[in-house]
């Protein structure tokens, strides 16, 4: 063999190796940590499965969560937190097969998985990955990246902070955004009577102008700072109920640059709940019997001081 063959040769091979190198090089993830630095960034994230798209969204500091193409609801920030919380943290380690056709075994397809995409505020991809089941040991969860088969043992996730790729289950319950602190002044109309509760210093409330006992305002007020619904209602379950609908009682709420108007509708006999909505682009929902005694008091309720 002529040394021009012999050098043909070597190059022929050099390149080879280093095409094996790249190629090896691809398949390992060279992101131990790839959603760190994006959790500092994030602006919007999307969570995926089978063909369910969801949409978390800052918007003005506060989180939004939405489907595509339908109206956007404030989500749940104690949940949302967690989840932040475990992709900052999360930390890629052993791979345990490269083969796509294993991907089933660990939860971690198209359909059984959840793709998580983290955005930023022009809508630049920051980082993105799949996450499966939880692995036997409880501290690892099976993980991959999008563009590869290879599954890796992944720390720092629990499969509970990815929750479902549902509108509801990222949806806040909690009604009202005004702390106890806060509430000035709180009207009550139902069938037959109204309440009208003004604060007028930190330890004086009054109804209809005159001083009441504290004990009771103050239960009133901590109950519609904290109310929260039980479940969210199904537009298409009930054609019939609306927010038009909801004639049965209102409360209105007045804060320090804030406010808010609860509607409620009729006792729905089967359930022991009430239909009750905080404006008609958001929905109604369920509150329960108890909850909804709790803050239709009449003025009967309170005790006029001496």
């Amino acid at each position: 063999m002529s040394l021009t063959s012999l050098k043909k040769l070597s190059s022929t091979a050099a390149i080879l190796l280093l095409a094996w190198v790249v190629y090896l090089y691809r398949l390992v993830p060279h992101e131990k940590a790839p959603f760190t630095k994006a959790v500092d960034q994030v602006e919007q994230i999307t969570l995926s499965q089978a063909d369910r798209v969801l949409t978390l969204r800052r918007e003005s500091g506060q989180w939004k969560v939405g489907l595509a193409g339908a109206p956007s609801y404030a989500a749940d920030a104690e949940l949302v937190r967690p989840l932040l919380s475990s992709l900052k943290g999360l930390q890629v380690e052993e791979e345990i097969t490269d083969r796509a056709d294993r991907a089933a075994d660990y939860d971690i397809t198209a359909e059984t998985g959840i793709q998580v995409r983290l955005l930023d505020a022009r809508q630049s991809n920051l980082a993105e990955g799949i996450f499966g089941k939880q692995a036997p040991d409880i501290s690892h969860i099976y993980f991959r990246y999008v563009d590869k088969p290879n599954v890796y043992l992944a720390r720092g996730m629990i499969r509970g902070d990815l929750g479902r790729v549902e509108l509801n289950f990222w949806r806040s319950r909690q009604l009202i955004d005004i702390p106890e602190t806060k509430i000035q002044n709180i009207v009550i109309e139902g069938k037959g009577f109204k309440t009208e509760l003004v604060r007028v210093s930190t330890d004086v409330w009054t109804l209809n102008g005159k001083s009441i006992d504290l004990v009771p305002v103050n239960s009133l007020v901590g109950t519609l700072a904290h109310l929260r619904v039980d479940d969210f209602i199904d537009p298409a379950a009930d054609p019939k109920l609306t927010y038009d609908s909801l004639t049965y009682a209102r409360v209105g709420i007045k804060g320090e640059g804030a406010s808010a108007e609860l509607r409620l509708g009729a006792l729905d006999a089967k359930s022991k709940r009430y239909p009750i909505s905080v404006g008609k682009d958001q929905g109604l929902a369920w509150l329960s019997e108890f909850s909804t005694k709790a803050i239709l008091k009449k003025p009967s309720d309170f005790k006029t001081k001496k």
